[in-house]
């Protein structure tokens, strides 16, 4: 690279883990006495439609 001046050697810097937090419970919905549905926060939106449309099929 040094004998190709128009050729620059860049370096990126790293994401910063620290910022991204561990996966907690967002929310938690009881269907009945047996079974309840627990999401968590950085869930996919895609996923959380289909739960939401799955467990509250009569709404619109």
């Amino acid at each position: 690279m040094e004998n190709k001046p128009e050729i620059v050697q860049i370096r990126m810097d790293r994401p910063l883990r620290s910022q991204t937090s561990a996966p907690s419970k967002a929310l938690q919905i009881k269907l009945n006495q047996n079974k309840s549905v627990v999401v968590y926060n950085h869930i996919q939106s895609y996923i959380l439609e289909a739960l939401m449309k799955a467990v509250f099929n009569d709404a619109h």
